[in-house]
């Protein structure tokens, strides 16, 4: 902050001087734009990439196998390279029991491990295969130490709060927050049972097993949710049989886009607890946006009387990737040209009113 006052400063020392000059006097015009611009830029609290978005957490889906030497060749060097974003990564490891259905996970949990697999069917090549984030699939040393730095320490529109009663009789409630406005209609919830670390001398050698999966809580298939008033909230009850560790058993919940099957964010309960750093918005308005899909521009209409002209938009993963100040009025008309084909949210806050909508651009 105190660069930006010293910057603010200089600015408004110049134009001072300059103002002092009629010769100069639509440079010294060019200065009072710069130094309004510069205001907005550095003190707007709806401005900044991530600062009221959670994070979003990398979800890897590995499908091995403990008899598979192959994945005991990979699976210990993926562990280790994700030592490095602890605390940004959620990990569930599925046993689908090929190549070999010998494999006592799979074994386990016959029914939910192929349903998992044929989620993904066509993608799975083999054991050990990494599943990220639903849409991107790599053997385990193909999620490399770069890979992971890209795919973490990025924010979402959704923040998702697990929490969970003690004992052995859990009940656990899952909550849904679109901290952006208007960016979903329907999710899919899934949420599924681990156990966080598990010792087993297995056939391929491998001794300890990261998050096994136990069991869903939701349906193998998942859970449809209604998204379009910005929040949901589910419970679920589940009992820790009888062969699992109690302390080492918790739920990891994640939402999926039904049509991409691209998985939004994650959470558990160890997580920390969201909170937005603006004022919360009070009341959310949808924006009805046209043409819809678009390809170089889009309209949309503000109530007589709102004079915001601050507009930001939103890309399916939260991060924000345009602020654009446009002319006063109720009509507002936004350039997309540029922007890469795929779904957006637009937000205008005024005051403790939010109006949202949802577009997509198409190339």
């Amino acid at each position: 902050m105190g660069f930006c006052l010293v910057f603010q400063k200089l600015l408004y020392l110049a134009f001072v001087i300059l103002v002092k000059s009629y010769h100069v006097m639509i440079i010294a015009r060019y200065f009072l734009v710069v130094f309004s611009l510069s205001s907005l830029l550095m003190f707007s609290p709806s401005l900044g990439q991530s600062q009221n978005l959670p994070l979003r957490y990398l979800t890897l889906e590995l499908f091995t196998n403990t008899p598979c030497p192959i994945c005991a060749s990979q699976n210990p060097g993926l562990f280790n390279r994700l030592q490095n974003v602890e605390g940004e990564y959620h990990l569930i490891s599925f046993y689908p029991g090929r190549p070999y259905n010998t494999c006592i996970f799979y074994q386990a949990n016959i029914s939910e491990n192929n349903t998992r697999y044929q989620h993904y069917t066509g993608d799975i090549f083999g054991s050990p295969t990494v599943a990220l984030n639903g849409v991107d699939f790599r053997s385990s040393s193909g999620v490399t130490t770069n890979l992971l730095n890209q795919l973490t320490g990025s924010t979402s529109w959704l923040h998702i709060g697990v929490t969970e009663t003690p004992g052995t009789t859990r009940t656990v409630d899952i909550a849904l927050l679109d901290a952006a406005g208007g960016s979903m209609t329907t999710g899919r919830l899934f949420a599924v049972i681990v156990e966080k670390e598990i010792m087993y001398n297995a056939p391929n050698g491998e001794t300890l097993h990261h998050n096994v999966f136990r069991r869903f809580l939701t349906p193998a298939t998942g859970d449809d949710v209604d998204m379009s008033t910005g929040s949901a909230e589910l419970s679920y009850q589940y009992t820790v049989e009888s062969g699992w560790n109690a302390s080492e058993t918790y739920v990891i919940a994640w939402l999926s886009d039904p049509a991409t099957k691209e998985i939004i964010n994650s959470g558990t309960r160890f997580d920390p607890e969201f909170t937005t750093s603006i004022d919360p918005i009070q009341t959310i308005f949808p924006l009805s946006i046209y043409p819809n899909p678009a390809s170089s521009e889009i309209q949309f209409s503000l109530p007589s009387g709102v004079t915001t002209n601050l507009v930001q938009v939103y890309d399916q993963q939260g991060r924000l990737v345009r602020t654009s100040l446009v002319s006063p009025g109720t009509e507002i008309r936004l350039s997309v040209y540029d922007l890469p084909g795929g779904r957006y949210i637009a937000r205008i806050a005024a005051g403790s009113v939010l109006y949202t909508g949802s577009f997509e651009v198409v190339r």
